[in-house]
Parts: structure tokens; sequence; C-alpha cells
């Protein structure tokens, strides 16, 4: 019953982004999305939104306009990797958790290697402060993504890796905490 719900909301979300985000005059053409829903089964966190490509003569973005529900379970939260090639011109979010009401708190945009590499938008715990809320409970919260990617390089597909959630895994050695532990790759394309 739940997840029908969510699978409702989602699809409302996504109707009403792509209506906002098709062709108005002079100005950016929506020319592929795709909806995407994570659920981490150890922590049932969650992460899901759509992915817009979007064209304007010969200029592209990437918009993600998405949700998470992170549990108090989880210390890692939601995170979205962004290949080579791209660079992050907008993140934010509306996550808040008890921790911290200012959503400012809750987002970290990582450049790998100065961005030459990508870029780790992290959400939720991760983009609060790894080390602190792997040990004491900093999850807990809800709110929406916006990101705006824009490519540095040409290409006609934008891959991204959206993950969401962590666990303990028990190794001979002890334990290990892990961090996203569910993932899975979103590609949309920018052919008219």
């Amino acid at each position: 019953m739940r997840k029908g719900i969510i699978v409702i909301l989602m699809a409302i979300m996504g109707a009403v982004a792509f209506s906002f985000l098709q062709e108005k005059p002079e100005g950016w053409a929506t020319v592929d999305h795709v909806n995407f829903y994570l659920k981490d089964e150890t922590t049932n966190s969650t992460f899901s939104g759509t992915v817009f490509a979007q064209v304007k003569g010969d200029e592209k973005r990437a918009i993600l306009v998405g949700w998470v529900n992170i549990t108090e379970k989880d210390f890692g939260g939601a995170a979205v990797f962004v290949p080579p090639g791209w660079k992050v011109l907008e993140a934010f979010t509306s996550y808040s958790a008890p921790i911290s009401t200012d959503p400012s708190n809750w987002i970290a945009v990582l450049g790998r290697d100065g961005g030459r590499e990508g870029y780790s938008i992290w959400i939720g715990p991760a983009g609060y402060d790894l080390v602190e809320c792997g040990h004491n409970i900093c999850g807990g919260g809800a709110g929406g993504v916006f990101i705006e990617l824009r490519p540095t390089e040409d290409g006609t597909n934008l891959t991204l890796n959206l993950a969401v959630g962590s666990r303990v895994i028990s190794t001979s050695q002890g334990s290990v905490k892990a961090i996203f532990s569910t993932s899975s790759n979103v590609t949309v394309s920018f052919k008219k």
C-alpha cells in the first residue's frame, strides 16, 4: 500500500516537473526523461525522482528533481555520482533532520580531482558529517533535491549513478560501515 502511494506521488511529481520543464518559446526543450526509485532494504531509506535531458539550441543541461526519505538507521543517506565531462551548476536540498534543520548543512558537492574526474553529491547524513553520523544517529529526515548539470565535453548521453542507504558488513577483522549500499544507473539521451 505504502509503496503504491509513493509510486503515485512520484508519477505526479514527474508529470508536474515534466510539464513545467517542457519547451517554452526560446527556452529549454525536454528531449528525454527517466523516473527512478531506489529503496535500501537494510534501512528502508528511499530516493526517488526524475532526471531530465534538455536542450536549447546547441546548449545542453540535465536536471534532477528528487525526494529523499532517510530513516534513523541510515548513517549514509543518498548520493548522485556525476561522471567526468559534466559540471555541477547547482545542487541544493530542502532535507532537514532533528540534529540540524538548516538544509544547507545536509548536502556536500565533492569534485574528484578538481571536478576533472566527476563529482559526488551527498545528501543527508553523509552530506552533513560522515564521521559524526557514523557514530551517532543523524538520520531521520526527508526533503527535496534539485541538481543542475552542464556538459564540459560533447556527448549524446549522460549516465548518473544514484545511491541510497548504508549497512554494517561483518568481516573476519571486525565490522565495516558501508554507505550508499543500494545503487542504480540512470541514463538520459540528448538526441532530439
